[in-house]
């Protein structure tokens, strides 16, 4: 996901380039279509190859002094035929030192999030966060720490100590929009981001399941290397035999492995989680060691 987005940014900063570069080239030979212009110039080139052979050093320099005094008479500049490239950084590469340059970075944001339709699948930000309508002033606090920490979660991922958490609470508590927040805030530091229902995510596998055996990794290559993955609403999926636990438990193992970060919310509790998918996936999800569960209590909560 990233690597298309960095592949986009680059391509846009490529095109901007040329055609600035194509810019610079009309308006040289519009420069050079001047007469006085483009007799001035020719001396110059002439008395320049001449000098290259050694021993026409003045006859260069008057050359080129008369071409400079040429383009003044008219208006113009050699700066005007020469392409400056408007990052002294990269130099217009969109590259600095192995990295993406800065001069790209807002471009890669943008196709970031097209490619990860975050703005469709979590729209709910932290600013978006009003806590003033809460009268409970304890869960209110609670809330405002909870929003705290999982701020301070997204933008450290997925350097995090905790690569699996799960989000555990009623209807309307806004486990949905503390992980939108969550997500928008990964995808606007440049993390690519998987968001998907817990059905949607139970597609998908089943798609990767009877596909052909060389094409089941690569239909689900986004659940396995994005920097974070959001499975919503756990629970609320049909379990289906062959797909539903195994494939949970695959993504959730491999993400592990390579470091990233899941998370994911349910209205099941801890109990019933293990009831649902079975000891081997609720060992990843309660392990104390990489994992954590966050049970958010209180009535229906509705923070957007």
């Amino acid at each position: 996901m990233k690597k298309r987005a960095i592949e986009t940014a680059l391509a846009k900063k490529r095109a901007e380039v040329a055609k600035k570069k194509d810019e610079v080239a009309k308006n040289t030979a519009l420069i050079l279509s001047v007469p006085e212009i483009k007799t001035a110039h020719e001396k110059y080139v002439n008395a320049a190859f001449k000098n290259a052979l050694g021993g026409f050093e003045k006859e260069e320099k008057a050359a080129k002094d008369a071409y400079i005094k040429a383009l003044k008479d008219h208006g113009y500049d050699e700066s005007d035929m020469t392409y400056t490239p408007a990052c002294p950084i990269c130099k217009d590469t969109g590259n600095a030192g192995g990295k993406l340059c800065k001069c790209v970075w807002d471009e890669y944001i943008l196709a970031l999030k097209e490619i990860c339709d975050i703005d469709a699948c979590a729209p709910f930000a932290f600013s978006d966060a009003d806590f003033d309508g809460i009268k409970n002033e304890n869960l209110r606090r609670e809330l405002e720490k909870l929003y705290e920490y999982f701020k301070l979660y997204a933008q450290k991922l997925p350097n995090t100590k905790a690569k699996i958490i799960t989000l555990c609470g009623g209807t309307g508590t806004g486990k949905t929009s503390l992980a939108s927040a969550v997500a928008r805030e990964a995808v606007e530091r440049g993390k690519s981001v998987k968001f998907v229902s817990a059905y949607g995510f139970d597609t998908a596998m089943l798609n990767s399941h009877t596909s052909p055996t060389d094409e089941k990794l690569g239909r689900i290559s986004d659940y396995l290397t994005a920097d974070l993955l959001v499975i919503d609403d756990l629970g609320t999926e049909p379990i289906l035999k062959n797909v539903t636990e195994p494939y949970l438990l695959l993504v959730l193992e491999e993400r592990e492995n390579k470091g990233l970060c899941t998370l994911i919310t349910t209205n099941l509790s801890p109990a019933r989680i293990l009831n649902r998918y079975g000891e081997r996936v609720y060992s990843r999800l309660a392990s104390k060691q990489n994992s954590r569960i966050f049970k958010i209590d209180g009535k229906d909560l509705r923070l957007n």
